[in-house]
């Protein structure tokens, strides 16, 4: 079949038989196929399509952002070493002195030393969390929170325990909990 062109108007006039296929296309739209049923007029509605910019995205892990915050602090001139040598000292006096005693590097150390905490209790929440102990327990609610803050393992522990040292470790624990449910009240801190 002839390729036709529409006049300025959108207009345009084709012979085609009962049956046909009729492709319209135009640069930056998406191609239509109009099957001819009936020798009436017919609009064709032609759909743009849409170009989207480029979306990059990058996965950045919990430490590697502390780790970029840290270097934020070693950038802005804030200290040398958090754990400096005792040849840095002798070596460099002042440096060594303020990176010993100055305020910055103090709050880099208690900025490091609370983003290891957290490091940690992400760790064991991956394996020790609410949905297993509710899973191995059966537990309410109302209990699941007090148990979890009473008896949940040390971040060496969950290092070394496989699954079903930790599933033994819950059964245990739960056990002593129903014992001793009144003496281990904790109370809520407002």
């Amino acid at each position: 079949m002839p390729d036709v062109q529409s006049d300025e108007l959108g207009s345009f006039h084709i012979e085609a038989a009962l049956g046909d296929t009729l492709l319209f296309k135009k640069s930056d739209y998406s191609p239509q196929y109009i099957v001819v049923q009936t020798f009436v007029s017919q609009s064709v509605y032609m759909q743009p399509i849409i170009h989207l910019d480029q979306v990059n995205i990058k996965d950045v892990s919990k430490k590697q952002e502390i780790n970029d915050a840290l270097d934020n602090y070693k950038k802005k001139g804030q200290y040398y070493s958090l754990n400096p040598s005792v040849m840095s000292v002798l070596s460099s006096p002042i440096s060594g002195l303020y990176d010993l005693f100055g305020k910055a590097p103090a709050q880099a150390r208690k900025f490091r030393k609370y983003t290891q905490e957290e490091l940690e209790r992400i760790e064991i929440s991956k394996r020790y969390n609410k949905t297993l102990v509710k899973q191995v327990t059966k537990m309410p609610d109302e209990d699941l929170e007090s148990f979890m803050l009473s008896f949940t393992p040390n971040v060496e522990d969950i290092r070394i325990w496989s699954d079903y040292d930790i599933i033994d470790y819950i059964k245990r624990s739960y056990n002593y909990f129903v014992k001793n449910k009144e003496s281990l009240k904790v109370e809520k801190l407002y």
